[in-house]
């Protein structure tokens, strides 16, 4: 009786850090992704390995010089099995100050669960086919 006890204990706690770790997955992502949209690159970067954090504040603050990002939305997230890295699809919509056009593209970032949190430890972009003319669609 102790044994099934004791084995149901441990499936409890292996349920609970499980789903305590995809809650902890969307809480991070969501606010990585409204630190950007705001430019609160210091904060997006506790969500970087601390390793990368000095380079991710020195890139990211010397692009966003350059434009305006007006949105920054999470469009997918793709836990792997087993719980340790999900698959992040994030679209954004951005411009440069002196240009009205607004560009949108499509991000794929790879987190890791790392040190008892999450972290961002890849981006790149996703290549897209060109857009439908206005004529096809319309």
């Amino acid at each position: 009786m102790r044994r099934v006890l004791l084995a149901c204990l441990v499936l409890l706690a292996v349920a609970c850090s499980a789903a305590s770790k995809g809650a902890s997955l969307k809480s991070e992502i969501s606010d990585f992704a409204r630190y950007m949209r705001w430019g609160m690159i210091e904060k997006a970067a506790n969500l970087v390995p601390a390793a990368r954090r000095i380079s991710f504040i020195a890139q990211k603050r010397a692009a966003q010089a350059n434009m305006v990002i007006h949105e920054y939305d999470i469009s997918a997230v793709e836990p792997e099995v087993g719980g340790e890295r999900a698959r992040v699809l994030v679209q954004a919509t951005w411009s440069r100050p002196n240009d009205p056009v607004m560009r949108t593209e499509l991000f794929e970032q790879i987190w890791e669960w790392s040190d008892r949190h999450w972290q961002m430890v890849e981006q790149k972009p996703v290549e897209t086919t060109a857009p439908t003319s206005p004529d096809q669609g319309l």
